[in-house]
């Protein structure tokens, strides 16, 4: 048994199961330090006895491997991509560490430093926002969700850590837009970035569709897969699209009409780069991403009188409300809103007015008739 101190705070150091116990007391008093020492021990003990009923915590990096493994059955491909990345970033700050002995403030300690830190861009060294720490924060979460679920005697760490705030990332794009950022894209997003405008598919969907999915007799697009029952569903086929489907399912040589240029076999798995850069070269600001030309096809929906129930079923909600999220009407009809609610005022104004003017007359009328 060793208690030491560190600043103004005793702390302590011990063996127990072939662990290094190394902790602060919170204390400032030896005595109240020695107490809080005998109470961490007597707790490891009775979890190693069995009278508490939880598993003794892995390391926190042993953990992390279990956890991806779960995540890919559980999990879509790309969700569980993200995953894996943001357990590389965790397992450097968290490696070595024993499941439950990550803190809230180890968690704080990571949220701070990792926001200062530098990833490397197309061009430039450039900052980690707060989103991708967010993701990170999110990822950390659910694995002590996992651990909890496995029988891990943990606390989750991350339950009072606060999230950095992040900006409104929706944006819906304007016609001008559209024209421009079309006309800077190279093959295949222009195909995807059409088949999305045109249907509301979501991008991966899009990336994933296969030619035994399409009936051009029909004209129709089958999406057999989805985070939801509704996201499994039937689409109808615009000219456009069409014809953009139409050829590349003669020309493929792959199930798929995106395939990968590495693996035909696969589908095409992203075009973040061919996307950022037609962005630069039509000269849009502020960007937008590729997921927000479905926002701008929900919106453009409703506006042409598309209702709810219909629009939700088109791009796979189980809910009305979950579409009302997508719907965002474009500055232009904000405008013609305004431009009609002033009409109905005039119009209404003038209406009162002749009908006052009417009364008016008849009262003369029959004055001058008695």
């Amino acid at each position: 048994m060793a208690l030491y101190r560190r600043g103004k705070t005793w702390w302590y150091v011990f063996e127990f199961g072939g662990r290094r116990i190394q902790e602060s007391s919170g204390f400032r008093n030896k005595t109240a330090a020695l107490r809080a020492e005998a109470k961490r021990k007597t707790d490891l003990f009775e979890r190693r006895a069995g009278l508490k009923k939880l598993k003794q915590a892995p390391k926190f990096g042993d953990f992390v491997e279990q956890f991806l493994r779960w995540s890919q059955q559980q999990h879509r491909p790309k969700t569980h991509e993200l995953h894996s990345g943001n357990c590389e970033t965790l397992k450097r700050f968290f490696r070595g560490i024993w499941l439950d002995e990550v803190s809230q403030g180890m968690v704080g300690d990571f949220k701070l430093t990792r926001i200062k830190e530098k990833r490397w861009g197309e061009r430039d060294e450039i900052a980690v926002s707060g989103v991708t720490v967010n993701r990170a924060l999110s990822t950390l979460r659910l694995i002590y969700n996992f651990a909890e679920r496995c029988g891990f005697a943990v606390s989750n760490p991350v339950k009072h850590v606060t999230f950095f705030r992040e900006p409104g990332r929706t944006r819906i794009i304007s016609l001008e837009e559209e024209r421009a950022y079309l006309g800077a894209t190279s093959q295949p997003l222009r195909d995807i970035a059409r088949i999305i405008l045109d249907t509301g598919m979501r991008p991966e969907e899009v990336f994933r569709i296969e030619t035994a999915n399409l009936d051009f007799g029909q004209r129709t697009i089958f999406n057999p897969f989805g985070k939801t029952a509704a996201a499994k569903r039937k689409l109808t086929m615009t000219d456009d699209v069409w014809s953009i489907l139409k050829k590349r399912a003669v020309l493929s040589e792959s199930p798929y009409i995106f395939s990968s240029p590495d693996k035909p076999e696969k589908p095409i798995g992203s075009v973040r780069k061919a996307h950022d850069a037609a962005i630069r070269r039509a000269k849009i600001a502020p960007g937008f991403r590729l997921y927000d030309l479905r926002h701008t096809y929900a919106s453009r929906a409703v506006m042409a009188g598309v209702d709810l129930p219909t629009l939700a079923a088109l791009l796979g909600h189980t809910s009305v409300h979950m579409t009302m999220r997508y719907v965002h009407p474009a500055e232009e009809h904000k405008r013609e809103a305004a431009t009609k609610i002033e009409r109905f005022k005039t119009e209404s104004a003038i209406e009162l007015a002749t009908r006052s003017q009417g009364v008016t007359t008849k009262v003369t009328t029959v004055e001058r008739v008695q």
